[in-house]
């Protein structure tokens, strides 16, 4: 039997530690590429999931696995796509999750697995957000490790489904934007969502040009800069 795990390198460490002992073939996959290639070779008793990746599996991947893959979602159902973490934020919701599911064409929409779910303290920033997600990721996916490993049987369904605005880049790019009548209380409502960048900078345009803003610690001063 063999597991596929689409991950990141810097987390294939964690992610392949609750498998070592279970009897199973493990192959690293970080990029589309490396996904087919490791699909090139026999794929039968073969289980994919992924965790942590930004690649997208096409239906094409997809339907040549003869079982469901699963992904490990950093959100609750009611925060589907992208950067799940940074939207909660900005709602100023008081309880946050984490979403193992079966993997669709169609992001963040296939039947749910499970879901583990916990409080959001109100000086939690994206930074701690992401931490505790990460943490509860691993600890879902140390639970359900066995049950992965056997690639022969699907995993249970819950009757959850999603909900919410499905989250894409651009939604998040449309965020990180903002409009050139924000107050100050707005400014720190999508500061504390979103982080502080360089990727991920707040940005205004004015005149013609588009600065980032960032929050001076000291004298709590905002300040900004030509994006280049």
């Amino acid at each position: 039997m063999r597991l596929i795990v689409l991950t990141q390198h810097a987390f294939s460490p964690p992610v392949l530690r609750p498998f070592k002992s279970l009897g199973v073939e493990l192959v690293v996959a970080t990029t589309l590429a490396e996904l087919e290639a490791a699909l090139a070779s026999d794929i039968k008793n073969t289980r994919l999931i992924s965790f942590g990746s930004g690649v997208i599996v096409p239906a094409s991947v997809l339907a040549r696995l003869s079982g469901p893959a699963y992904n490990f979602h950093p959100g609750p159902p009611n925060y589907p796509g992208i950067f799940p973490s940074v939207f909660a934020l900005y709602d100023g919701v008081s309880e946050f999750g984490v979403t193992l599911h079966e993997m669709v064409t169609q992001v963040d929409s296939g039947p749910i697995v499970a879901v583990e779910t916990f409080a959001i303290t109100k000086d939690c920033d994206r930074l701690m957000l992401d931490t505790a997600s990460f943490a509860a990721l691993l600890k879902l996916l140390e639970k359900f490790a066995p049950a992965l490993a056997d690639v022969t049987t699907s995993l249970p369904r819950l009757t959850q489904g999603w909900s919410g605005i499905r989250r894409s880049r651009k939604h998040f790019d449309e965020f990180c934007h903002l409009p050139e009548n924000a107050d100050e209380e707005e400014f720190l409502r999508r500061l504390r969502a979103a982080g502080e960048g360089p990727e991920h900078a707040l940005t205004i345009t004015r005149d013609g040009q588009t600065v980032y803003l960032t929050r001076q610690h000291g004298d709590g001063v905002v300040r900004g800069g030509v994006k280049v």
